[in-house]
């Protein structure tokens, strides 16, 4: 049995029931991207498991402070044969909407700590860069919170010899400008964009033979 998890805000949470803690069932897998790949992936096996750990609205570190942020056996936190983790756009949009300024230095300390967490409980840890477009409410002034927020996570990933998922450049090239067709607001994915980041995410986990059994 292989054990999948996913980690993040609302574009990972996409409506799952909260209380459904049990792996794949529609209501605990919600209905965006994490669903998609749940859904192409137990057409190739039934030996698979698929955790939706998404929390609408987290900061980064709010994310390993949540109820239930790791499925537990027998009262234990699971080992994973993937964690993956998508996490930081709110860290962006929070201050800005709050007119407070921006603090990247503990939201990359944050995410440190949590991928030196999430390292220690998975086999492969795999973090999906965060991603907006211009249109909706993002506006020129996320472009440098944004930059700095990727590339040190970028930097951290390497570090702790995690796998990074180039999202942003992919987003704004394969959108060809029709930026709310991909995210309504600039930053939640449409159905359309929750496919497109399934797809990445699946050719990813593929191309870097992470679930061999399954590609």
């Amino acid at each position: 049995m292989q054990h999948l998890l996913f980690l993040g805000d609302s574009v990972t949470d996409c409506q799952r029931k909260r209380s459904a803690r049990h792996a794949n069932t529609s209501a605990a897998l919600g209905k965006g991207w994490v669903y998609y790949v749940h859904h192409k992936l137990v057409a190739k096996s039934d030996q698979l498991t698929v955790w939706n750990r998404g929390f609408a609205g987290s900061l980064t570190h709010e994310m390993n402070q949540q109820n239930h942020w790791w499925p537990l056996s027998d009262e234990a936190s699971m080992t994973v044969d993937i964690a993956t983790v998508m996490i930081g756009i709110n860290d962006i949009w929070h201050p800005i909407w709050k007119s407070r300024p921006h603090d990247i230095s503990t939201a990359l300390n944050s995410f440190r700590s949590l991928l030196q967490a999430v390292t220690t409980r998975s086999e492969h840890t795999v973090v999906c860069e965060p991603i907006a477009l211009p249109c909706g409410e993002v506006t020129p002034t996320w472009w440098e919170p944004l930059r700095r927020l990727t590339d040190g996570q970028r930097d951290i990933c390497r570090e702790l010899g995690c796998h990074w998922l180039e999202l942003q450049e992919p987003l704004l090239k394969d959108s060809h400008g029709r930026f709310q067709d991909y995210l309504h607001d600039g930053v939640h994915p449409t159905d359309l964009g929750h496919r497109w980041l399934s797809l990445k995410w699946l050719n990813f986990i593929r191309d870097q033979q992470l679930l061999p059994t399954l590609f």
